[in-house]
């Protein structure tokens, strides 16, 4: 029997319970330990298809799973052949020396089976798990579905009125239906964008300093007219010693604020959504506080707690049905605290409301006038004379952005492709170019590397419907000075150009 190609483990037992004179007096041993050999190197060949089954997506877990049963296959026939040997061994009338150690042996060799069979059953149970969470992306898919065709029916549905009806009266009410639709619209995608940032760990804080308080008040007014809707009102209770000045990202935390409060006025009835601020400690420059959002709503059963921060879920999928939402809001939530080295906490009853709460721990800033605390970046201003060059192929998008950008006083010239774009920055003198990435002729990357290597300086910015990083980060290696992604929200696009007219 050659030793080198028997398993190390299978050696190490050899040594320690079998003398060379029971393998070479024994053939019937040797026969015996080659097939407990095969065994062994079968079972060490599973656990490591056991191992890189559960990084493999569901197709290769298909093709892994037929490749398991093949050894389980094999497994069986060696076993068949194992228990033919020991048949062999117990009809020989001649004793075998050492024959307590070989039942050793094959006491190992039931322990191995026992092994194998615990690996197959959490195989079994990353199977079911597998299966839940496919489960879970259907409905959160069919739940999307749901929200973006119910915005999207009233948008078609009252275009078609408003082209049949001719009253001042009916086209003002419509266009506030719309105004809402687009907006609910508006908001769900930037929550699945905001998702899909999250996801591929895009995002990065500012550093802005900022007046908390003014923040929170800010948010409550702006939330007060859909907290109306529910007939709910909105409380603020802050801290009379509470430190306001302090140095964040503002767009984030009003994010997230924003996000609890959304979420406390939709599951409110006929009730009260308080913001509390607590302040906790302010030492060595930073600030310790606390943020509550605390709602009267209907409560989350205790059953549930652990899934409502999963992705694609809901507490329930009968609550998404009567209150509307895609689950991603605290989803989203959880996921930016965590970038500020916090977490979100709750308390609820079921009936009686619930408390989401969280603690953060930020610098003061002592520097800050309270004039510019008040200045939330949002406000749109005037940008007279600032001539932009609009590079755009659809002739929709064209007459949407000139409308706008005329409002602010801004000279808008319009290249159809990036190859026109290009002539035309080359002949015009422009103060900023608004560039389209998926073009005709001419993309808006091509067209974009073409004027950097003339023109370093004037700004680019990209409006784009591809929210994919993989085309971002390669725009921005183009020499794209910044990107908004369309639907984009007129005030962004002001915040932008203010920026660069500045400039």
């Amino acid at each position: 029997m050659d030793r080198t190609l028997l398993h190390r483990h299978l050696n190490r037992q050899i040594d320690k319970y079998l003398s060379e004179n029971n393998l070479t007096n024994s053939p019937e041993l040797a026969a015996f330990i080659e097939v407990i050999n095969q065994t062994y190197l079968n079972y060490e060949k599973e656990a490591e298809l056991f191992e890189h089954s559960t990084l493999l997506n569901d197709q290769e877990y298909f093709e892994i799973n037929n490749r398991l049963k093949e050894e389980l296959a094999k497994k069986q026939l060696f076993e068949a052949r194992l228990i033919e040997l020991i048949q062999q061994l117990n009809g020989d009338s001649k004793p075998l020396e050492g024959e307590a150690n070989l039942l050793n042996l094959i006491h190992i060799l039931n322990r191995e089976i026992e092994i194998k069979h615990e690996y197959q059953m959490q195989l079994n149970q990353a199977k079911i798990d597998a299966e839940n969470a496919n489960e879970a992306k259907s409905e959160f898919l069919s739940i999307m579905s749901h929200e973006i065709r119910t915005p999207l029916n009233a948008i078609i549905g009252l275009v078609y009125i408003m082209e049949k009806e001719d009253s001042l009266d009916s086209y003002r009410e419509n266009i506030e239906v719309l105004k809402l639709s687009a907006q609910n619209l508006f908001l769900l995608i930037n929550d699945i964008l905001d998702f899909n940032k999250i996801e591929a760990g895009k995002i990065d804080l500012e550093k802005i300093p900022f007046d908390f308080k003014s923040l929170v008040q800010q948010i409550a007014r702006a939330m007060q007219a859909r907290a109306n809707e529910n007939l709910n009102k909105i409380r603020l209770e802050i801290d009379e010693n509470f430190v306001s000045n302090v140095v964040s990202d503002p767009l984030r935390m009003n994010q997230i604020i924003t996000n609890l409060v959304s979420n406390a006025i939709k599951f409110t009835e006929k009730g009260v959504i308080t913001i509390r601020l607590s302040q906790l400690d302010v030492t060595g420059g930073i600030s310790t506080f606390k943020v509550e959002v605390i709602d009267t709503g209907i409560g989350i059963d205790k059953t549930q707690f652990t899934s409502i921060f999963e992705k694609f879920s809901q507490a329930e999928t009968r609550t998404s049905r009567q209150f509307g939402g895609t689950g991603l809001g605290l989803v989203i939530t959880k996921r930016l605290l965590h970038l500020f080295d916090s977490d979100i906490a709750f308390e609820s009853k079921l009936g009686f409301g619930t408390n989401f709460y969280f603690t953060l721990s930020l610098p003061v800033d002592s520097q800050t006038t309270t004039a510019h605390l008040h200045d939330d970046g949002q406000t749109e201003v005037m940008l007279n004379g600032l001539q932009v060059l609009l590079v755009e192929d659809n002739k929709i998008n064209i007459k949407i952005a000139e409308k706008i950008m005329s409002h602010w006083g801004v000279q808008v010239e319009v290249a159809e492709n990036g190859l026109i774009g290009v002539q035309m920055h080359e002949k015009g003198k422009y103060d900023v170019i608004l560039m389209d990435l998926s073009m005709p002729v001419m993309d808006g990357y091509e067209a974009t590397r073409i004027i950097r290597e003339t023109d370093t300086q004037i700004p680019i910015i990209a409006l784009t419907a591809s929210a994919s990083y993989g085309y971002l980060e390669r725009a921005l290696e183009m020499g794209i000075n910044e990107y908004i992604i369309k639907p984009f929200n007129p005030k962004e696009l002001n915040l932008k150009l203010k920026k660069f007219s500045k400039k």
